[in-house]
């Protein structure tokens, strides 16, 4: 195996953003004064470094807040990449064409309570619609992603992920064409 020499081809915040210092942060201060607890921000940070990673040339590595790639890159091994005007790789070209929505990540991984999710996913009209979506979640054998403290009463609380939840109620049974009234004349 051969080893190739690497070096730094700068950080997220020389490279990408004056302002942040890494994807992370740049993700944190995408939500604003909302608060962070209300989503699974692990995932959305994992899933946002999986499409930089992808878009990334398969030399080029961002480890923690630097990129990283080889001292002596090879003729054309960056073909088909964005360069800047003195011929070098483009990273911050390369981030921005990542195909990366934050609101339709965040969307999928908020997570909401069993009162959230009978009200707003399952649009009960029940008189308590947190007991709806127990059950249909209790149905679907789909588990809480994490608890917490009720902020009024203190008592704990089952959280789940809106995507995780979406998924869940598009599989479940019966959700596809009919069998039973297929035309039996053909």
């Amino acid at each position: 195996m051969t080893y190739r020499t690497t070096t730094s081809y700068g950080t997220w915040c020389n490279t990408i953003n004056n302002y942040e210092t890494s994807p992370e942060t740049d993700l944190n201060n995408y939500l604003g004064s909302e608060d962070a607890d209300n989503y699974d921000m692990d995932s959305i940070h994992l899933a946002y470094r999986q499409a930089i990673d992808a878009a990334l040339p398969s030399d080029i590595s961002l480890c923690g807040d630097e990129f990283i790639g080889p001292a002596y890159p090879e003729p054309g091994e960056f073909d088909g990449y964005p360069q800047d005007e003195d011929g070098a790789l483009d990273l911050k070209a390369i981030i921005e064409g990542i195909d990366f929505d934050p609101a339709d990540i965040f969307e999928r991984y908020e997570l909401y309570t069993l009162d959230a999710i009978g009200r707003w996913l399952l649009e009960s009209k029940a008189k308590d619609p947190a007991k709806a979506a127990a059950a249909a979640m209790s149905r679907l054998g789909l588990k809480p992603f994490k608890y917490r403290p009720h902020p009024d009463s203190g008592r704990v609380q089952a959280l789940y992920r809106v995507g995780d939840v979406k998924d869940a109620l598009a599989a479940r049974p019966g959700r596809g064409a009919r069998t039973d009234k297929q035309d039996q004349s053909a």
